[in-house]
């Protein structure tokens, strides 16, 4: 199993007891649907490794997992900080309009007044007060088109594209490379000012 074909679950954040349980940490808006999954993934010497799962259970806003067998408190440690994966066959199924942030990597955005593909998507930044599209545009520029919840977003799975309004003055910005250069070589420093 290599990571091309899943999709990042969580981490295991901390030993759980001394008899070998460990702490994980769901990064998903709903963990119902991997509440009863049988086998976590987990990255040892470059390859996904199976785990057995004997049994998870919520504790708070995380879950306390037991592997098979992983019995010491010094074999969960070992595990500590290690992203969990899941198989895309198992990822749950997704609302028609949306799309996962993984997924959209290597796809188009396209303008939708236009038709036109205007970048590719590199990945999606979700540290903010909605997510951004990391972007690059045909002529290599990286930028940003952010997704807050008023612009339309549709999503075009077959054609692996994302049509979008994108906010005025948006391409201007990441495209005027020749117009930047102009006013870089008009603006002369001086010493002293």
């Amino acid at each position: 199993m290599t990571q091309d074909n899943c999709f990042l679950l969580g981490k295991i954040t901390k030993p759980h007891s001394f008899k070998g349980e460990v702490v994980l940490w769901m990064d998903v808006d709903d963990s119902t649907p991997y509440e009863n999954v049988a086998t976590l993934w987990l990255p040892q010497q470059g390859v996904l490794v199976p785990y057995s799962l004997e049994y998870l259970r919520r504790n708070k806003d995380r879950f306390v997992a037991r592997l098979a067998d992983v019995n010491t408190e010094a074999a969960a440690k070992q595990l500590s900080g290690k992203d969990v994966w899941l198989p895309l066959t198992e990822m749950a199924p997704i609302e028609e309009g949306k799309f996962y942030f993984h997924e959209v990597q290597g796809w188009s955005a396209v303008e939708r007044s236009t038709g036109e593909a205007v970048a590719t998507i590199v990945h999606v930044v979700d540290q903010g007060a909605y997510p951004m599209l990391e972007v690059e545009f045909d002529n290599g520029n990286l930028g940003f088109i952010p997704l807050p919840d008023h612009v339309k977003v549709e999503v075009k799975r077959e054609n692996r594209q994302l049509v979008l309004d994108l906010p005025e003055g948006l391409l201007d910005v990441y495209l005027s490379n020749e117009d930047a250069e102009e006013q870089d070589d008009e603006f002369e420093w001086h010493e002293g000012s």
